[in-house]
């Protein structure tokens, strides 16, 4: 009796095995293609997050920031607030959106892993949703007219964005060969 009751419990555990195998490759399936989804979805949203030129919502900066060339070249104004920074090329300089690494590196690499990490922060529990990184690249036609940061969270991003952005722009301003007006 013994011998049939373990044959059985055997065959169970064999159909479980089986099962459980199936349900671990449909899973894996459905997580590639999950994946996938989210590859189209931030290159969606990184396309859409370059907008017009807007009226920058009325918000007292507390500091101003020079984001120069290591020459000393001028690029832009990094005006910081309590959780929003703008960064604003100066006039003499037109920094065209689609010169790279703008979105190579600043959008895709930065400020896009940036806002990934708060929401997994956001999933684990360990953060407000309102609290989410989130920025906008603020055009005229193709010219960057300003980099709008919202909730940018310690000093330690803080710095982090301004010597990327430093960088980014300094980049595109040795590609464009502009020089000051």
């Amino acid at each position: 009796m013994s011998d049939k009751n373990e044959e059985e419990n055997l065959k169970k555990l064999v159909a479980l095995k089986s099962y459980l195998e199936k349900r671990v490759h449909g899973l894996e399936e459905e997580i590639n293609e999950l994946k996938t989804f989210l590859d189209v979805i931030n290159d969606v949203v990184a396309t859409k997050s370059f907008r017009r030129a807007e009226v920058a919502p009325v918000i007292k900066y507390k500091q101003t920031i020079p984001l120069k060339t290591k020459a000393g070249v001028k690029l832009a104004d990094m005006y910081v607030g309590d959780t929003t920074a703008r960064i604003v090329p100066v006039e003499d300089f037109s920094f065209n959106v689609n010169t790279p690494p703008l979105q190579s590196y600043l959008v895709n690499r930065v400020l896009m892993s940036m806002k990934s990490q708060d929401m997994e922060a956001v999933k684990k529990g360990k953060t407000d949703p309102d609290k989410v990184f989130s920025y906008d690249i603020i055009c005229d036609g193709d010219t960057v007219k300003e980099i709008l940061i919202k909730n940018y969270g310690d000093t330690k991003r803080l710095g982090e964005i301004k010597s990327k952005a430093r960088w980014t722009l300094e980049k595109m301003y040795d590609k464009s060969g502009q020089e000051a007006k």
